[in-house]
């Protein structure tokens, strides 16, 4: 009885050892949110930052454009020392897709490595973010998922176009169209979104909904992520030219140098 005892009292503690040395395996779980640290709303304070250098009437400037760092965290890390090394950026857009599930655990990879940028950065939302109740977590950690922001007289529009990951539900396309009405008086428009309309998740009705937006509201460039390749074109007869940015795995960052009458387009490769 007594050897019966300790044999499994032996398994019990072994158990126990097992579990307490696997924490960090079990730690997060595909549905889990949360907040780890005080650094929550990351594109609140990235916008308040950017507005304290902003002008009320309009200057050139230079912004930076990456996306798609899911998986590819080595180059990522070496995205943000390339960003560091250019003093001459105004502030970052990541076009989404900072996570492959939507995991705790993957937003708070990307967080980590994007502490390090010494630039304002704002992230939008990816179709992978949006998985595993990733929405709830992008929204915990930075803010809303469709707002804008001016900056030296530019309205720049932040859409969230997530299609597939929202049960099928269609973008907020009034909410686009109302976040583009600013009137004559500024200088450009600027609609940042993941998905570029013409990606499979669009319907036809929707894509050329998206495209009617954009011409009608003068929108000067449309800027996109998820198609992994770089593009500057314009696409299927619609009037405004659009931006897609590569992954991290591509090795560049995209710098759109922004005058009153032209927009300058590099590929910097890292």
């Amino acid at each position: 009885m007594i050897s019966r005892f300790v044999y499994r009292t032996k398994w019990f503690v072994t158990g126990l050892l097992l579990l307490w040395g696997c924490e960090n395996m079990i730690e997060y779980s595909p549905y889990q949110t949360g907040n780890e640290s005080d650094e929550d709303k990351m594109n609140l304070k990235a916008i308040s930052d950017i507005l304290h250098q902003s002008n009320d009437t309009f200057q050139s400037f230079r912004i930076a454009l990456i996306g798609d760092s899911h998986t590819y965290y080595d180059d990522f890390e070496d995205q943000i020392a390339a960003l560091n090394a250019n003093d001459s950026i105004d502030f970052v857009v990541h076009n989404g897709d900072v996570t492959l599930s939507g995991i705790y655990r993957e937003f708070l990879w990307f967080r980590d490595i994007a502490k390090n940028l010494k630039h304002p950065m704002i992230t939008l939302i990816g179709n992978h973010d949006f998985l595993s109740n990733g929405d709830i977590q992008y929204q915990s950690m930075f803010g809303p998922l469709n707002f804008t922001m001016d900056y030296n007289n530019c309205r720049f529009v932040f859409f969230d176009d997530i299609i597939w990951e929202r049960n099928v539900q269609d973008p907020d396309f009034a909410w686009l169209e109302n976040a583009c009405v600013i009137g004559d008086e500024v200088e450009h428009i600027f609609v940042f979104a993941h998905i570029p309309p013409w990606s499979d998740p669009f319907s036809i009705g929707n894509r050329y909904l998206f495209y009617q937006i954009l011409e009608d509201q003068n929108v000067s460039l449309s800027v996109h992520g998820h198609n992994h390749t770089f593009f500057h074109g314009y696409r299927e007869n619609c009037d405004v030219p659009f931006l897609l940015t590569g992954d991290s795995e591509d090795r560049e960052i995209i710098l759109l140098y922004i005058h009153s009458d032209t927009l300058t387009i590099t590929r910097q490769p890292i």
